[in-house]
Parts: C-alpha cells; structure tokens; sequence
C-alpha cells in the first residue's frame, strides 16, 4: 500500500489540475457567452466552441504535462518505450539462450528424474490405530532412505541423511498419513489402504543430494482381469496407421490415470502386451468393416501392482 502513494498522488493532481482548468475554461466561455465577445472576427457563439475547445485541448495538454513532470515511468514510455523493448526483446533471447545452454549442460548430470520413484511403495492400512500406521510408516521411510542411498551412491549424488527418529520428520510423516487419510476419504475412499510411493520431488543432478517426497494413492481395485480399459473405433483391411496406436495408447493411459493408477509405473515396459498387439493388427490387415481395437488389463489391477500389461483384441464394432 506504501508503495502506491505516489502513483495516486499523482491521480489526484492531474484530477485536481483538470478540474481547475475546466472550471476556468466554463467561466471564460460564460463570460464569452454573456458579453458576447468576439475572437478573431468569429461570431460570438463561434468564439464560445473556439473557448471550448480550447479548454479541452487545455486539460489534456495539463495532464500529461503533470504526469510527464510527476513520474520518471511516464516519461519513460513517452520517450524510451522503442528501446525498452528492444532491450525487453534482446534480454528474452538471452535468457532462452541461456536456459538452452543450462537445459543441455545439464541434462549430462540428470541422475534422477523428476517424480522418478527412489525406492519401493508400501501399502498402509489405515483402519488400525495410528499409532501402529506411524510405526509402520517410520519403518518404511527408513528402508527408503537406505534404498535411495544405494542409488545415489551409484549415481553420483550424496546420501540423504533424514531418519524417523527425528522429531521434525516423525512430525511430517505423522502429518504425511492424516493429509492423505483425509483426502482420500473425502473422496469416497475412506478405510481404504493407502499406497506410499517415494518418488523424486525434482531433477537431480550428479553432486545433489538425495531426496525424496511422498505420493499416495488409494489402494483400491481399479480393473478386474480382461476388463476393458479403452478402445477405438477402426477400419479392417489395412495396416494400422501410426497415428491410431497413439489414441489407443492415449485413451488406455488417459483412463488409467483417472481411475487412480499411479503416475510413475506409466513407463516401460507398462504398456500394450507386443504378441496381443501385434496378433491383433495383423488381424485387422485380414479383415474388413468397421471394427473396434480394444485395449483390456491382463489380470487384476491396483496401484501397488507397479507395473500394468495391456491385451489388445480386434472385436465387432457396435
């Protein structure tokens, strides 16, 4: 609020400054108007529209005026506002230049990358009492760390030095459970188990230190066996086009990913089943009308199954 003074103090001299030159402009066209003066041989109502308007043009040349006078910002963009932008242009090249040359530098030294998964989840029950919930977390968080330290010490990164007997960080584990129990009760999950997974919070570069955040996930059964999980409508007696294998693949992760399976398990070698899939586009070359490429779990799928395979089928379009 302090630092806007100036800008309305200023608001206000203009203001004040523009109602006291159109107030003497109103008493000079009045005076015109009542003596029936004359400017330059100009009819007297003609000399009042002359007053007028030179009353307007008046204010306007008083406020910037004002404001030129008032504030270097004004100034600045009545006078300097091509330079500024192109210094605004030139310093924009360089800091894409810039980020570019630190994007490739480093991209050399990522060792983990972000939201990567560090160490194995666990699956809390969280309708026991919490106390044994906070022990079994504790227990688990450092089984983390002595996992992710392996890793970093391949890696190049130095250890992470966090231990549950801590204070700070039996408090944020403690508040790590309730944060998610509430959340995903406030869901329509509430008794449901809950799957920990510690997972990179950024990039981490080779010299960084290791560390590691929690994300959480209802462990619920999200597709039973063959179930379908996504399909696109197709044409047989051709070869499938690049293009369609990318929507099946989209829609499959799209609605995986709504139905609460976990993020980081969507790389490799998650994904399509190669024999069904190749069993399946070979099929569709063979035969022809409209069918349906379906994509279905194979066996039953929660997030703590880590990683998921996907048949896919060739069936009758609807």
């Amino acid at each position: 609020m302090v630092a806007d003074l100036p800008g309305i103090g200023l608001i206000l001299a203009i203001t004040i400054v523009a109602g006291v030159i159109a107030y003497i402009g109103d008493r000079v066209g009045h005076q015109v108007g009542r003596k029936r003066l004359t400017l330059f041989g100009l009819r007297p109502k003609y000399t009042s529209t002359v007053v007028a308007v030179a009353t307007g043009m008046l204010i306007a040349l008083s406020v910037t005026l004002a404001a030129l006078i008032g504030s270097s910002v004004v100034r600045t963009a009545f006078f300097r506002i091509g330079q500024l932008n192109a210094q605004i242009n030139q310093l924009q090249a360089q800091a894409v230049a810039q980020q570019g040359e630190l994007q490739t530098t480093r991209n050399n030294n990522i060792a983990v990358t972000k939201a990567s998964p560090v160490a194995q989840g666990v699956v809390i029950d969280v309708t026991i009492p919490e106390a044994q919930q906070l022990r079994l977390f504790s227990q688990f968080f450092d089984d983390a760390v002595r996992t992710a330290n392996i890793t970093a010490a391949r890696l190049g990164l130095l250890p992470d030095t966090s231990r549950s007997s801590d204070p700070q960080v039996q408090a944020s584990l403690l508040r790590e459970l309730q944060e998610a129990r509430d959340h995903f009760g406030s869901l329509g999950d509430r008794g449901v188990p809950l799957l920990f997974l510690p997972v990179a919070p950024n990039n981490l570069f080779r010299g960084d230190r290791m560390t590691f955040i929690f994300a959480a996930w209802a462990d619920r059964r999200l597709y039973g066996n063959n179930e379908e999980v996504a399909s696109i409508d197709i044409e047989g007696g051709r070869p499938i086009a690049p293009s369609e294998v990318r929507l099946l693949e989209s829609r499959a992760f799209d609605a995986l990913a709504k139905a609460g399976f976990p993020y980081p398990f969507f790389a490799p070698p998650s994904g399509f089943d190669p024999q069904r899939f190749e069993s399946a586009t070979a099929a569709l070359a063979r035969v022809k009308g409209h069918f349906r490429l379906v994509a279905r779990s194979e066996g039953v799928l929660y997030p703590h199954t880590s990683l998921f395979v996907l048949g896919v089928s060739l069936e009758a379009g609807h």
